[in-house]
């Protein structure tokens, strides 16, 4: 792909708040915004200068969004490898069809992680209640059962924490394959998301301790408190995971780290990811300027950080006091998506907050005091 120019259309495959900041991230550079959405009323629509509306699947769509556009980016793994095959639009979309073929099935995604040396929490593939009772005594508990596709609207997670949870599946357990993986409570989690050019030259970026809290990303800390033989390791994986997949653009990988202080992989994800909104803040660069630059062959700057800070996501059923923050933190930065949109079975969100200091103190006592943090 060579260098798209300001005044170009870029395509987009996909909807929800990631594309609405990636679009609103094009305009300012210059570019014009095609998407493909399943909903008219979506989100992202608000943020696009045409709209084609359908299947992110749909073969003849997929055409017509890469006829219209110099390039085009998939905002998650919901587009299939094949619909893209199909359509034979490949040569607009620079990302690749590699990364997404990882990224989407959790068994190729862990065989890929396991060829290449990578460390993982034990896992089992399963298609039914049977064969989930055969395989969690050499899994062991807590442990969760995941569809292997990943992007699928209202699939659950289950956790399973003790024997008497798997009574709790019967007749529960919709058809279809599953990874069963170990659970690791009370491990710290870290992002770190990794670019490539065309070129296939890899930039890491700063890594981020991120939060969740049943299921659904809830905070993201950039700062220099972490210990840096970790981040320094964080890094390697990171590096050795990117240089054997050929991708363009942005993809990020998450990690545990347990309370012994072991490092495991959680899972590698095509795009941009939610914690990673906090890097305008702290660095001067939104991660969607740096996903539509690398995409778009354009030079993408090194990521440091000038400040620390916290990103936290804004979750509607806290909403009285979201809007009771607002009027106490004079210096809380706040972005609201102008519709509240439900993903999946996550809990919607109206949108987030940005807290900044000079020092990890600092930010702390930014924090203090609130039910939000």
């Amino acid at each position: 792909m060579s260098f798209v120019y300001p005044r170009s259309y870029v395509g987009i495959i996909g909807g929800g708040h990631s594309s609405w900041q990636l679009a609103n991230a094009a305009h300012k550079l210059g570019f014009l915004v095609n998407m493909l959405l399943s909903d008219p009323h979506d989100l992202a629509a608000r943020a696009a200068d045409r709209v084609l509306v359908g299947s992110c699947n749909d073969v003849n769509l997929l055409r017509q969004l890469a006829n219209a556009s110099q390039v085009v980016i998939y905002t998650n793994e919901e587009v299939s490898v094949n619909a893209i095959n199909e359509a034979q639009i490949a040569d607009k979309i620079p990302q690749g069809t590699e990364l997404l073929t990882i990224t989407q099935d959790r068994y190729l995604e862990k065989a890929f992680l396991e060829d290449h040396n990578i460390i993982i929490p034990p896992y089992a593939m399963v298609v039914s209640l049977a064969d989930i009772r055969g395989v969690i005594d050499s899994i062991g508990y807590p442990s969760i059962v995941k569809p292997i596709q990943k992007g699928l609207a209202n699939q659950s997670h289950y956790l399973l924490e003790k024997p008497e949870d798997l009574d709790r599946l019967e007749n529960h357990l919709p058809d279809g394959s599953y990874i069963l993986e170990s659970w690791v409570p009370g491990a710290k989690e870290y992002t770190i998301m990794v670019g490539k050019d065309q070129d296939q030259k890899i930039q890491t970026f700063p890594i981020l301790e991120t939060v969740y809290r049943n299921g659904d990303f809830h905070s993201a800390l950039a700062h220099q408190k972490n210990e840096p033989e970790l981040m320094t390791e964080i890094q390697r994986v990171a590096n050795e995971i990117a240089k054997d997949i050929h991708y363009q653009g942005l993809m990020s990988i998450s990690f545990f780290e347990t309370q012994a202080g072991l490092l495991f992989v959680k899972g590698i994800y095509s795009g941009t990811n939610e914690a990673a909104d906090l890097y305008e803040a702290v660095s001067g660069f939104s991660q969607y300027e740096i996903q539509l630059r690398a995409i778009c062959d354009w030079p993408v700057p090194d990521l440091y950080l000038r400040q620390e800070g916290a990103l936290i996501a804004l979750a509607t059923s806290v909403e009285p006091q979201v809007f009771a923050e607002i009027q106490r933190r004079v210096n809380w930065r706040f972005t609201f998506w102008p519709l509240i949109q439900a993903t999946g079975h996550h809990q919607p969100t109206l949108g987030e907050a940005v807290v900044v200091a000079s020092d990890y103190q600092g930010l702390l006592e930014l924090l203090s005091g609130t039910e939000l943090w």
